[in-house]
């Protein structure tokens, strides 16, 4: 799981954008030093609700609001595809992204908007293809797989890098793997 979560609290973590309130997320901003990465583990790892009361919590989230100030109308499928993956990918779960939501959530992480926020580079001269959603992106070496191998790793996960193939296969996964940990021993010359 994504930051050492369980289940329980990627669940919890996808109820944040309906329970978040702006003034409130600003206070949790700043009780975790303005990361929000800290700020999102401890909301997802402190919630005390049994387990009952957050399914129903999120049950609930169909009628809700998304309450991300700015963000897309396609930002509540998003969230929830790229954090189903998050669950279903270390449990070993086999699951097929619907193509349509598979494309609404690439269309999504591909936009000028999200481009933004990607690793520098990520995306650059590659082509990226979703062999059963017909979805395409970019120009460049061919990195192809399944249409939530790309949702995974657009998304910054490297949880599916290993499926990609293609000509471009390798540099993305170059991109997204972090560089090997210096040995400090003396290389060839």
């Amino acid at each position: 799981m994504c930051a050492g979560w369980r289940v329980r609290d990627a669940v919890v973590h996808l109820l944040m954008p309906y329970h978040l309130t702006v003034p409130r997320f600003l206070v949790n901003m700043a009780a975790a030093g303005f990361k929000f990465d800290k700020m999102a583990d401890r909301w997802a790892t402190g919630d005390t609700r049994p387990n009952a009361q957050i399914v129903e919590a999120l049950r609930a989230t169909g009628q809700g609001r998304f309450r991300i100030p700015g963000a897309p109308a396609e930002a509540p499928l998003s969230h929830l595809v790229i954090h189903a993956q998050d669950i279903y990918r270390p449990l070993g779960v086999d699951h097929t992204i619907d193509p349509q939501s598979a494309n609404i959530v690439l269309e999504q992480l591909t936009s000028p908007q999200a481009r933004r926020a990607l690793k520098p580079g990520l995306l650059e001269g590659l082509a990226f293809t979703a062999h059963d959603s017909g979805w395409r992106y970019g120009t460049g070496a061919e990195v192809i797989g399944s249409a939530s191998a790309p949702v995974t790793t657009l998304a910054g996960r490297t949880a599916a890098a290993h499926e990609l193939t293609g000509s471009g296969a390798d540099q993305i996964r170059r991109r997204l793997l972090p560089p090997p940990p210096e040995t400090g021993e003396p290389t060839a010359t």
